[in-house]
């Protein structure tokens, strides 16, 4: 339950800092097999290390041991799994403590590479599909990166888990105080989400039985760039055109619990991909070790390099509580309750959104209440158009009363009553914006996430946890290959128990148990898909 600065453990020589940041370049959504070599590497000055391999293998990757394995299930509802991961070593290294404090990281990663690729009892090559950690003795420092992690020789399970999850590709997580800095390297708010492992620098953590201090789960933000919550269980407010509702959320650990899990609020037409987040946490499990059941608000916003990250929400005074009350950006978000019995939160949210104009257009304003969304040079015309209606009208009045237009002009009729005169084209202008108002207005609906595709791509959709991007003719394509699944298994079974194949198909895996039957080429056009999806996200 206790929060502490884990780099106090560990000498950090060359290079101020912790971790270094992932790169915007990451393999997301993900599911299946996440294979990592390990590799254990000592200094040619080192002793015996106080571990042997054994007890990094059940660390890393034994089920059921507490261990880096059980927190990737668990934080990943059974997405991601360390299946095909090995331990090697110890192996001695070339060089001394002294000189790997002397190098870079590179050349302090590459030291241990070398070492195991040319042991004396049997070298070992790190396959190109596999993520690279590697663990010293003694520890001379800490970091992560985008494929990789390198780690002190005593590393706890929360620590492994915070840079395996640069190794993922994750961010650090942050907050909005303008003055809080973990560190003098830190940026401002840095660290300062101690909800979220990816702030283990100043996180909660949960005591384990074998592996030390154990890290608090993923913010639900994380968890839904990686793909692993199912879309229905996501809600974007306002989407629908509710401009204020009352929301009954679940725990973000207890999916068999009825209600999202989580709540997107957008409110920036300028950027789609900038909006709040809700969530609620359960003290309990991995999070433990947090000082008790809470309601998260964050804001998703891009950093100055491009990538977006979320930044919780607290309060300035105090113990900088996160906020349980909102009200910016046109959004009111206030949180009523929350029950650890039922693993429920009720959340009450207003927006503005679903009132508000796509870029690139602007109410209309031709009267007070009018929000039909046009351009703006149609507004800047409506303005003039009514500044200039008294000189438009007959004096004398006419057919149609004393609004009747003089020759050449004609009632706008942008809305009922609307009898400001002005020329035919524009009223039939007015017509035209007013035939588009729904599709130039409330941003909200255009807001799809961390996993928006790209133009001319969309999610396929094989179940509800899959994000991967396709074009729409593979989202068909998986759609009519889920409703013919029945019709193409082998009648009693076969050789693959009950979802064996009719002959001519195979299982489309186009995800860990995806086991409905396709032609071959789907299932080729599964896995490709699967490869190129980072390279189809709308963001970084």
């Amino acid at each position: 339950m206790r929060q502490r600065r884990w780099w106090a453990l560990v000498a950090v020589a060359a290079w101020a800092g912790v971790c270094a940041a992932a790169s915007p370049t990451e393999a997301r959504p993900f599911r299946g097999s996440t294979k990592w070599s390990v590799l254990l590497c000592r200094f040619s000055d080192a002793g015996t290390p106080p571990r042997t391999a054994a007890y990094y293998r059940r660390l890393v990757l034994t089920r059921g041991s507490g261990g880096l394995a059980d927190f990737w299930d668990f934080a990943s509802a059974g997405s991601l799994n360390l299946a095909g991961s090995v331990v090697k070593g110890w192996y001695r290294m070339a060089i001394t403590a002294a000189q790997g404090n002397a190098l870079d990281r590179t050349g302090r990663v590459e030291a241990c590479r070398q070492a195991a690729s040319t042991a004396a009892s049997g070298n070992y090559t790190v396959p190109s599909d596999h993520l690279l950690a590697v663990v010293t003795f003694p520890s001379i420092d800490l970091f992560g990166w985008t494929g990789g992690a390198y780690l002190p020789w005593d590393i706890d399970v929360g620590g492994l888990a915070h840079e395996g999850g640069h190794g993922l590709g994750l961010e650090h997580s942050f907050s909005d105080d303008p003055v809080y800095q973990n560190a003098s390297w830190a940026t401002i708010g840095e660290y300062d989400d101690p909800w979220d492992v990816m702030s283990w620098a100043n996180a909660f953590r949960v005591p384990t039985l074998t592996f030390g201090d154990g890290p608090a789960n993923l913010n639900a933000f994380h968890r839904d760039r990686m793909g692993w919550l199912p879309r229905g269980r996501v809600v974007t407010f306002g989407a629908d055109g509710a401009r204020a509702r009352t929301l009954t959320i679940a725990a973000v650990d207890t999916p068999a619990t009825a209600g999202p899990l989580l709540v997107r609020v957008p409110f920036d037409p300028a950027d789609l991909n900038r909006y709040y987040t809700i969530e609620f946490r359960r003290r309990a499990a991995w999070d433990g070790g947090l000082p008790a059941d809470v309601v998260l608000l964050h804001e998703v916003r891009r950093r100055p390099d491009g990538v977006y990250a979320s930044f919780l929400l607290r309060e300035r005074t105090g113990d900088r509580r996160p906020v349980q009350t909102l009200a910016a950006n046109g959004v009111r978000i206030n949180v009523d309750a929350l029950s650890g019995t039922t693993g429920q939160a009720t959340v009450t949210v207003a927006s503005n959104a679903p009132d508000r104009c796509l870029q690139g257009f602007v109410w209309r304003e031709a009267r007070p209440a009018d929000r039909v969304c046009v351009t703006v040079q149609t507004r800047a015309d409506t303005a003039r158009d009514n500044a200039a209606a008294p000189s438009r009208r007959n004096p004398a009045g006419g057919p149609f009363g004393p609004d009747t237009c003089l020759p050449g002009f004609v009632w706008r009729d942008a809305a009922p009553g609307d009898h400001v005169c002005v020329s035919p084209s524009t009223r039939t202008r007015a017509a035209a914006d007013n035939a588009q108002a729904d599709a130039r207005r409330n941003p909200a609906r255009l807001v799809f996430g961390p996993n928006a595709c790209k133009p001319g791509f969309v999610w396929r959709e094989a179940d509800d946890r899959d994000w991967v991007c396709v074009p729409p003719a593979v989202r068909q394509q998986a759609t009519a290959d889920n409703a013919a699944a029945a019709s193409r298994r082998a009648p009693g079974g076969g050789a693959f128990g009950p979802d064996t194949c009719r002959p001519g198909f195979v299982w489309r895996e186009a995800f860990p148990g995806d086991h409905v039957c396709v032609a071959p080429a789907t299932r080729t056009a599964a896995w490709n898909d699967n490869r190129d999806a980072d390279t189809r996200l709308r963001y970084p």
